[in-house]
């Protein structure tokens, strides 16, 4: 059975989202909460101005206990970035130096306005640096753009960091803009190219396919997904922690074949402590989260929940610690009377 990493980026790119911004005190009481649920690497911010350098050095001087967690930071390819991250990761014992990585054509002409040689030697003198530095952690790299970008771009980009033993990989649907089809055939033709190189991904959810995408990737041999709770994220959010492990966790072509290592109820009660502290409620459609996921004012539905709640409920809100409602109207149960609930 294939274990499945998660790399949470609620911290980081989930604050990223419109309203979500999060002060360092909120922060520090989400971030040992995610270490207790055993999320495998926890991207905690991007290393930019004084007061996000002041985070890491609170979350390091605190009493959290970190365990085998990975803590990430997102990196520019700016020397003083580096510098800067390398310091702010340096009073924790594991630790991942993501480095942000142009992975389109598009981003090279139209955002750095540059050519691609530029961009590889803008690369390779980062990993240089990093090289003759006194950075004893893990460094990964994640491609921004790359499900715009060609292969034979990513390949380069590829080949460049695992000569300098970058074997931490993951493709960036930056926009939004890819599907299950296009996500199978990336992974599986960079999981033959560069067997012994991990591949992730970070999936945004512009389409409304970013859990689909992220499954799609551990169907083609992805070995790692990125996920923020309850999919917060930029724009549209990005891939959804609770729905993918929902997916592992309830559907048997999944749960036979991948484990996670994350108790589902658990990573519900975080869910929902991230709400509270965030003041938000969810979208009340919102899957698995919100105020309707398990209600229905459908009287076939109803009928059917009462004798066998299986009927008309895939997972048992029970199970998570949830509650099912029922709403009525005109399209609701004579049978049922409010009191029968």
């Amino acid at each position: 059975m294939k274990k499945i990493c998660f790399f949470d980026t609620t911290l980081r790119d989930g604050e990223q989202g419109i309203g979500y911004l999060l002060s360092n005190e909120k922060k520090l009481k989400l971030l040992p909460r995610l270490i207790d649920l055993g999320v495998d690497t926890i991207e905690i911010g991007m290393v930019t101005d004084e007061n996000s350098e002041r985070f890491f050095y609170e979350a390091a001087s605190s009493n959290i206990n970190f365990k085998d967690t990975y803590i990430a930071s997102l990196c520019r390819l700016k020397p003083d970035d580096i510098k800067r991250t390398i310091l702010a990761l340096s009073r924790f014992k594991k630790t991942k130096l993501n480095l942000l990585c142009v992975g389109s054509e598009i981003h090279i002409r139209k955002k750095f306005d540059s050519t691609k040689d530029s961009i590889l030697l803008m690369l390779k003198d980062s990993l240089e640096y990093i090289a003759n530095s006194d950075y004893t952690g893990k460094i990964s790299a994640i491609l921004e753009d790359s499900s715009r970008g060609s292969f034979d771009l990513l390949e380069e980009k590829i080949e460049l960091l695992a000569s300098y033993h970058v074997n931490d990989i993951c493709f960036a649907d930056t926009t939004g803009c890819a599907t299950p089809l296009y996500i199978s055939n990336l992974i599986s033709y960079f999981k033959n190219k560069f067997p012994n190189i991990r591949l992730s991904v970070h999936c945004h959810n512009d389409l409304g396919l970013a859990v689909a995408n992220s499954i799609s990737a551990m169907d083609a041999g992805a070995d790692e997904v990125q996920v923020t709770l309850g999919g917060v994220g930029e724009r549209c959010g990005n891939a959804s922690f609770e729905e993918i492990m929902a997916i592992l966790s309830y559907r048997s072509e999944y749960k036979n074949r991948f484990k996670a290592d994350i108790d589902m109820k658990d990573l519900i009660d975080l869910c929902n402590f991230y709400y509270e502290i965030i003041n938000k409620l969810p979208h009340p459609n919102k899957p698995l989260l919100g105020e309707y996921a398990f209600s229905t004012c459908a009287g076939i539905h109803q009928n059917g929940i009462k004798k066998f709640p299986e009927t008309y409920e895939f997972i048992n809100p029970d199970t998570l610690g949830l509650e099912r409602k029922f709403y009525f109207n005109r399209l609701s149960s004579s049978k049922i009377s409010q009191q029968d609930i």
